[in-house]
């Protein structure tokens, strides 16, 4: 078995979590076979003391088909 990883930034007004899951959503529309993903780093954005934008940096595992 192959393994590739690919890294990605996700964004979400909702969570840190949503965000994670909005990458793999859209990412699974365009590639099979995801096994996986590791969290680098987390950040938000902030305005008016407020968080109004979640990041995260994401490697995203899937295996290679033959």
């Amino acid at each position: 078995m192959c393994v590739k990883i690919i890294e990605l930034i996700g964004t979400s007004k909702k969570s840190f979590e949503d965000a994670i899951q909005e990458c793999i959503t859209r990412t699974s529309k365009n590639v099979r076979g995801i096994t996986g993903v590791d969290v680098l780093g987390q950040t938000a954005v902030v305005e008016n003391n407020k968080v109004t934008e979640f990041r995260v940096n994401i490697k995203v595992a899937f295996k290679v088909e033959d």
